[in-house]
């Protein structure tokens, strides 16, 4: 009797650890996805509106912002998937400063719900992917570059090839930066590759797009390393508004 019982609690509790693991994340009803999230809180999630074809800042009508009008940024297009709006923040920071390697799939599924149709242009498709490197220090700590991952998701279901073609030389903490000290702030990073890079059309893929300073500069190494093209493609767009200077 006392075995019996020991099983039936046994089953019990592996019966309530599996409930809670199919379980939606966002409002606990059952669920069994590769995001953890049921299908109404995935349609729920930020996805975004009307935005620039270049830099991705969201805008009222259609057609390019006046910022890029005026001093357009070195990537000829770029594509976010979602809003840096709740959960998105949660799940990075989990990911990325909790070392939380579970969420590396999830961040894969909901970019490539929702990437761009390039297979709709077939004369724009790009010929690689590449990422936003990370430093050193930042990969050994982390054990991962969520970018490449990412990159070799997108790189994947676009039956791309992807290649490590940026590296970046030294670590430079951009966080909590305001819009202005991001931009003249030096980016240490160089194109690092033997590839041929003259004409290519390249798709560079980051984790989080900020000011776009990063991928301007990235987008201008590869140009200068006579890439035809380069397009950008993100998780999650946050714009950094800029801190008013001081009076």
């Amino acid at each position: 009797r006392h075995n019996w019982s020991t099983l039936m609690k046994i089953r019990g509790n592996l019966s309530t650890f599996f409930d809670q693991l199919f379980e939606c994340e966002l409002c606990l009803e059952p669920d069994g996805s590769s995001t953890g999230i049921c299908e109404e809180c995935l349609n729920r999630l930020p996805y975004m509106g009307l935005a620039c074809p270049q830099c991705s800042e969201s805008v009222s009508t259609e057609g390019l912002c006046g910022r890029c009008q005026r001093t357009p940024p070195a990537y000829d297009y770029s594509y976010c998937s979602l809003s840096y709006e709740h959960p998105l923040p949660h799940w990075l920071h989990r990911c990325k400063d909790k070392r939380d390697t579970r969420q590396i799939s999830r961040m894969q599924t909901l970019m490539l719900m929702a990437r761009p149709a390039l297979d709709d242009q077939p004369e724009n498709y790009p010929d690689m992917v590449t990422c936003i490197p990370t430093s050193h220090r930042r990969r050994l700590w982390r054990g991962f570059n969520l970018s490449e991952e990412l990159a070799r998701a997108v790189a994947h279901d676009l039956g791309l090839p992807f290649h490590r073609l940026l590296k970046k030389t030294k670590h430079q903490e951009q966080r909590g930066r305001s819009a202005r000290q991001r931009a003249s702030s030096q980016t240490d990073m160089r194109v690092e590759t033997n590839l041929n890079l003259a004409g290519k059309h390249i798709l560079i893929v980051d984790d989080v797009m900020t000011t776009g300073s990063t991928l301007h500069t990235a987008a201008a190494l590869l140009k200068e390393s006579n890439a035809q093209k380069v397009g950008a493609c993100v998780l999650p767009e946050h714009r950094k508004p800029d801190k008013p200077s001081s009076p």
